[in-house]
């Protein structure tokens, strides 16, 4: 059985947020296992060869024993979400200041930054996904 904290670790350490390790336990978890959730459903139907919808949310665990290349995936998708739910913070951010106020001396370079990371950090995770459906999956069912 693989441990959702197996994951979470592996994630926290690609996206290195300092205040949000520093964040109670229980909410950390929390967040991270809905990062999770959106990581297994995006990458459940091209995991051919294992069922990731096996899991227990109560025990915080799968139910089997992951590979390291699918651990690796999962915490892509979890610091990928984690990046995207930060890159919507400063969106949100930049829409209560004024124009003047969001100059290039202003956080709006680290927006113009974390968009490009998201980005890269996206077509990663996508990557990592389809090359893990093509070594594994079965084309001999498919139809010409």
């Amino acid at each position: 059985m693989t441990e959702f904290e197996t994951i979470y670790e592996r994630a926290v350490f690609k996206f290195k947020d300092y205040s949000f390790l520093s964040t109670p336990e229980t909410i950390k978890e929390k967040i991270l296992l809905h990062y999770l959730l959106s990581a297994i459903a995006d990458f459940q139907h091209k995991c051919v060869n294992v069922d990731l919808t096996d899991y227990d949310i109560e025990n915080e665990r799968f139910n089997i024993d992951l590979s390291n290349e699918i651990i690796e995936i999962l915490a892509l998708g979890v610091a990928y979400y984690w990046l995207q739910s930060k890159l919507l913070d400063i969106k949100l951010f930049k829409n209560k200041m004024l124009p003047k106020d969001w100059t290039t001396y202003s956080p709006g370079n680290l927006l113009n930054s974390m968009t490009a990371l998201l980005q890269e950090i996206g077509l990663e995770y996508r990557g990592k996904m389809n090359t893990y459906s093509f070594t594994y999956g079965d084309v001999s069912s498919l139809k010409v």
